[in-house]
């Protein structure tokens, strides 16, 4: 599989998506009540659509599409999937049982791109509700040859003590779960080195998360990107770990809006989903295109590790700031949790930073937190800096124990709390 993807001649990739484009437009506009309206409501003729562009400014939002999710049908639905994500209002999407077994053919692709073998054991924690993670890694699984079990949200450590009675090494789940599963072995000593760790589910990861992973099991940590709204898996990093290479036969990327770097948002238009598809729908995460070809050789453009999201960039008197900002700044100092938040404040006429901190195993010393993540700001930003020195803007710092921040599947890195403030 892998030699034919590098084989494909350029430029063919875009044809087949020009084309799925058009067949998606059309078959939405003859069998869904909200896009015959909708298109009929901005004058567009979907016959006379050849690409995303044709659309003009016509965008899908999650408002939209969780308000009535029964007006995009185009065909029986078989099942739905529900995801909260980082609103705290479900999202609904219909599929049928043969666009979820198509799903989960596509993880063949990735048993080859990471060199799975027979003798390989697989264990998959990722959540059996109404999301649809624990789903498709059973049927995914179920295609790789190899000893696998989906057991869903299991304590780490009740898996910890199943180490010796199975002899797992390669782990798939969320990184909140991947990281608590790793203290849990630094604490009780670690069996035997992994080969590989998948990670997705929502919530990102930072590079010394990912680090401290990596080097304690001596195996990479792969992360894919995915979400409820396309049923599958968007985008996955190879072994190289250097964006995310995109499923261009399925799905049609777009960045909108990008800035002088080329981040803008990420949108995402399904190619092969007939009975409810999502055409230029705003994923709200904010990404860029990476330049170049993957040594891997896999000719799929490749996406930048998420930004943040664009209802969490802020403009202050920092600038605009966003969750790639202040990870940046966090980085910098030992013993923090992967779990943190920064909130916008005003008091008393003025902008105030709030760090809420949780530690990463035991407890924290806040004078030298604080200490050095005012270094860290002096170091990385000199707006930012300036702006604190000259007491245009305050700083503090809120300790929370270990899972307080975390209230569901995603966490908001940045929050504006400042009365009346508006959002994107």
């Amino acid at each position: 599989m892998i030699r034919y993807l590098r084989g494909l001649p350029p430029g063919i990739m875009g044809g087949l998506q020009r084309s799925a484009f058009r067949r998606v437009v059309k078959r939405a506009a003859a069998k869904s009540a909200y896009y015959r309206e909708r298109f009929r409501a901005l004058g567009l003729d979907p016959q006379a659509v050849k690409g995303p562009a044709d659309l003009g400014g016509y965008f899908l939002t999650s408002e939209e599409l969780r308000k009535d999710p029964r007006s995009f049908l185009c065909g029986k639905p078989d099942l739905a999937v529900e995801s909260s994500g980082t609103t705290g209002h479900a999202a609904t999407v219909f599929l049928s049982q043969k666009e979820l077994e198509y799903n989960a053919r596509q993880g063949v692709l990735l048993r080859a791109v990471y060199d799975l073998k027979k003798e390989d054991r697989v264990l998959s924690t990722f959540d059996h509700g109404f999301c649809l993670d624990g789903v498709i890694a059973q049927k995914m699984l179920s295609r790789w040859n190899t000893f696998g079990m989906c057991v869903g949200r299991v304590d780490p450590g009740e898996i910890y003590d199943r180490l010796p009675l199975y002899g797992f090494n390669v782990l798939m789940s969320g990184t909140p779960w991947l990281a608590r599963f790793t203290e849990v072995a630094q604490k009780r000593g670690r069996p035997y080195p992994l080969k590989l760790l998948l990670g997705g589910g929502g919530g990102g990861i930072t590079g010394w998360t990912r680090s401290w992973i990596e080097e304690f099991w001596e195996a990479p940590l792969c992360m894919t990107y995915a979400s409820t709204e396309v049923a599958t898996v968007l985008g996955f990093e190879c072994l190289r770990r250097n964006g995310y290479h995109l499923n261009e036969f399925d799905f049609l990327v777009e960045i909108v809006d990008p800035d002088s770097e080329g981040y803008g948002e990420v949108i995402v238009s399904t190619l092969s989903r007939e009975v409810m598809p999502l055409i230029r729908y705003r994923t709200r995460d904010v990404a860029r295109f990476m330049e170049g070809d993957c040594p891997c050789g896999l000719p799929f453009r490749r996406l930048s590790s998420i930004r943040g999201r664009s209802d969490e960039i802020v403009a202050s008197v920092w600038g605009n700031v966003h969750p790639d900002f202040f990870e940046g700044i966090l980085a910098e100092v030992p013993g923090l949790s992967d779990d943190w938040q920064v909130a916008l404040k005003e008091k008393n006429g003025k902008q105030v930073f709030e760090f809420r901190l949780e530690a990463q195993n035991g407890s924290l010393n806040p004078e030298e937190v604080e200490r050095q993540v005012l270094m860290s700001v002096e170091a990385k930003n000199q707006l930012a800096w300036l702006a604190y020195t000259q007491q245009l803007a305050g700083v503090e710092f809120v300790f929370t124990p270990r899972g307080s921040l975390r209230k569901g599947r995603k966490l908001l890195r940045l929050v504006d709390e400042r009365s009346g403030a508006g959002r994107p």
